[in-house]
């Protein structure tokens, strides 16, 4: 996403334009939270401006703020950014350190299982929906598929298809692929988002990251009613849609 990407929010003009913007910035808030940024990707994210894309955005609402973070956080980068990013992603996301003896790692089954560890039933509930899809993690990828870049990149998956249908001629399709995003953001990413951040911005150090918290929240609330004015475009509603698929794979980050 960069500064003329905007919010990717105006279904009534081009449609595919539209998902193609959804699959690029689901893409990009993926990478945040799968491993811890180069110094490529750091300054390639410093380019996007996004302080520019919070002020085209009003300055308000969590996307907004997000986006403000980051883009502050980046225009003040140095040599020790990329080492401190890394460092503050380390000890929060990959669970070194704790919040009252509770880490803050990524993972649904964390925030919704009985138990809270890795690997519980919202794993399965995820792994399943996937399936059902016909999407499966990459070779090699030995995380749990209810890791939440796993989950963003799903949702660019679904983008990419409904906007291949959607070129195609595939309306019936397209919305579908749509209606299937709008059940995964509310049953499976939304349901415990909330309390990873919450939890999360009490061990993060950096602005950057605290931001990103924002910015993915943000964006989520937003694709909603995206996805909501695109279903209407099409001539369809909001809904929940069974699932197909032809094999893709999430999971380089």
């Amino acid at each position: 996403m960069s500064a003329s990407d905007k919010t990717d929010a105006a279904p009534s003009v081009r449609p595919v334009e539209v998902l193609t913007g959804r699959a690029t910035s689901y893409r990009m808030l993926s990478r945040l939270f799968f491993k811890p940024l180069s110094a490529s990707e750091i300054d390639e994210l410093a380019a996007s401006d996004y302080g520019a894309v919070a002020l085209s955005l009003g300055g308000e609402g969590l996307l907004a703020e997000g986006f403000n973070d980051m883009g502050r956080a980046l225009r003040r980068r140095h040599t020790g950014t990329r080492q401190q990013l890394a460092t503050d992603f380390t000890m929060c996301f990959d669970g070194v350190e704790t919040a009252d003896e509770q880490v803050a790692v990524p993972y649904a089954s964390v925030f919704l299982g009985e138990k809270a560890l890795l690997n519980q039933e919202p794993r399965h509930e995820v792994y399943r929906f996937y399936r059902s899809e016909a999407v499966r993690l990459k070779s090699g990828v030995n995380l749990p598929e209810d890791h939440l870049s796993f989950e963003l990149e799903f949702l660019a998956i679904l983008s990419d298809r409904a906007a291949e249908a959607l070129g195609e001629g595939g309306v019936d399709e397209a919305a579908r692929c749509l209606r299937q995003s709008q059940e995964f953001i509310r049953g499976h990413v939304l349901t415990w988002l909330g309390l990873f951040a919450e939890r999360a911005e009490r061990i993060l150090k950096t602005r950057f990251y605290r931001g990103a918290l924002k910015a993915v929240r943000g964006y989520l609330e937003l694709d909603l009613e995206t996805l909501g004015d695109l279903l209407e475009v099409l001539g369809d509603g909001p809904g929940d849609g069974s699932a197909d698929g032809s094999g893709d794979e999430p999971g380089d980050g």
